[in-house]
């Protein structure tokens, strides 16, 4: 038997990673820390859905629904530093925010929508194949399958068309959609009332509403009368990050000193591992409201990179690990969801896991080859299909 040739597959995937790194030279404001952070929390979600592999008695975090709350804070900043920069370019006194208001937010809400591009479809479709092989469906019911699950795919599946799907995850980037399409204009157009008043306001209320009806954030898909839970969460969880901007900018401005930048590390580690502890010990509860606190607290001592190691983290490795966070998020529910149906009950806990884990990883990096092989051949394909279907000139 001749040896297979490594060579042809080890070049790929480093054209791959190289490919990843080009991406990344153009990202230069990304914070290192918070890329880490993203694949960490996207992991212990990854691992909090092995409860429906091994049951909430036997699954690993499960509390650790709660990590969203972290992408959630983190969207908020980010969409408020994006509405900070486009305002300082601006000067208001002569030129009408509101002129051109409409066609901002569109093009705010569609890069959001392309960040998720082309992963999440070729996840989501993988999941698809997953779940038609495994269920062994005839044509009609695995059309059926596609037909029901298809405003999943169009994420506009928290706006509450329907209800189920193959791929629950994406209810997060439904939500951080619909809110930021509300937000995002308010933000442009009061600025100073929104990030200083409103938002704070917004935020505690939602969450106490949430805390009284409920005793904690989570389960996204319950319905408070006319809208799910899932929305209100992240629309409070969003202004806090929106909050969280003007106390970064705060503590960025002051020249702190190196004991200080001490304590500030030990702060904010201190607080993701409380948080972290927190989830993979407790269910959810009340507490909740507290680690989500401390959360908060974490995450504006990181985006203000203020602590001793800040530097650190801001390397290509994370950069990585960052982007890798959004394939492995979209790439591993219906895994948890359907393998039991194929695995033997003699199998351990530990050896459950592992399989799922693998599973996950494994199809996350296909959707990531898939994604760059894409974006190497789209724009060809683009020009070629433009080229069939429009004409250059309007027939007189």
């Amino acid at each position: 038997m001749g040896i297979v040739p490594l060579r042809p597959y080890l070049d790929f995937i480093t054209r791959i990673f190289r490919g990843w790194n080009m991406a990344e030279k153009t990202k230069s404001r990304r914070n290192g820390r918070i890329e880490i952070l993203r694949f960490v929390f996207a992991f212990i979600v990854l691992l909090h859905h092995s409860r429906y592999l091994l049951g909430d008695d036997n699954c690993y975090f499960l509390g650790g629904s709660l990590g969203v709350e972290f992408f959630f804070i983190v969207s908020g900043f980010l969409m408020m530093n994006t509405v900070d920069r486009i305002a300082s370019s601006k000067n208001y006194n002569t030129i009408p925010v509101d002129r051109n208001l409409a066609n901002e937010t569109a093009s705010f809400i569609k890069k959001k929508i392309k960040a998720v591009l082309p992963q999440f479809p070729i996840a989501w479709f993988i999941g698809l194949i997953f779940v038609i092989i495994i269920g062994q469906m005839s044509i009609v019911e695995a059309f059926e399958e596609f037909e029901e699950s298809f405003w999943e795919l169009s994420l506009l599946k928290m706006t509450g068309i329907y209800d189920g799907g193959l791929d629950g995850v994406m209810w997060y980037i439904s939500s951080m959609l619909i809110c930021m399409t509300i937000l995002y204009p308010l933000l442009r157009k009061f600025p100073h009332m929104m990030r200083k008043i409103w938002c704070p306001f917004l935020a505690l209320m939602l969450l106490g509403m949430m805390c009284i009806l409920d005793g904690h954030p989570r389960n996204p898909t319950k319905v408070y009368s006319i809208i799910y839970k899932g929305n209100i969460r992240a629309f409070a969880e969003i202004c806090i990050g929106i909050w969280s901007f003007d106390i970064v900018r705060k503590i960025k401005n002051i020249n702190w000193s190196g004991l200080a930048r001490v304590i500030f590390e030990i702060v904010q580690l201190t607080g993701y591992l409380m948080a972290i502890v927190y989830m993979y010990m407790e269910k959810p509860g009340r507490d909740d409201y507290f680690f989500l606190m401390i959360l908060s607290i974490s995450v504006i001592l990181s985006f203000a990179q203020v602590g001793i190691l800040s530097e650190v983290y801001n390397n290509r490795f994370s950069m990585i690990l960052g982007r890798f966070s959004a394939a492995m998020y979209f790439s591993h529910l219906y895994y948890a969801q359907n393998l039991n149906l194929i695995l033997s009950d003699s199998l351990t806990k530990q050896q459950k896991t592992v399989i799922y884990v693998a599973c996950s990883l494994v199809t996350a990096l296909v959707v990531e080859a898939l994604a760059f092989l894409y974006k190497k051949v789209s724009p060809n394909f683009k020009r070629g299909l433009k080229a069939i279907l429009v004409k250059d000139e309007k027939d007189n």
